[in-house]
């Protein structure tokens, strides 16, 4: 809800891809990381940012 069109613009020119987060997208890395597929990470941090910087 904090969230303003302005921040909303902001955050979409810093990032390299040019589409908006979802929810769904943190929820496939949750997914992922909890999955077998991911059974040798260990230790790294995983940001889910669209290329944010």
């Amino acid at each position: 809800l904090w969230l303003t069109d302005e921040g909303r613009e902001e955050i979409r020119r810093g990032q390299c891809i040019d589409e908006e987060l979802e929810p769904g997208d943190l929820a496939r890395m949750a997914l992922f990381l909890a999955a077998d597929d991911s059974r040798m990470i260990t230790s790294e941090d995983v940001m889910v940012t669209g290329g944010w910087s």
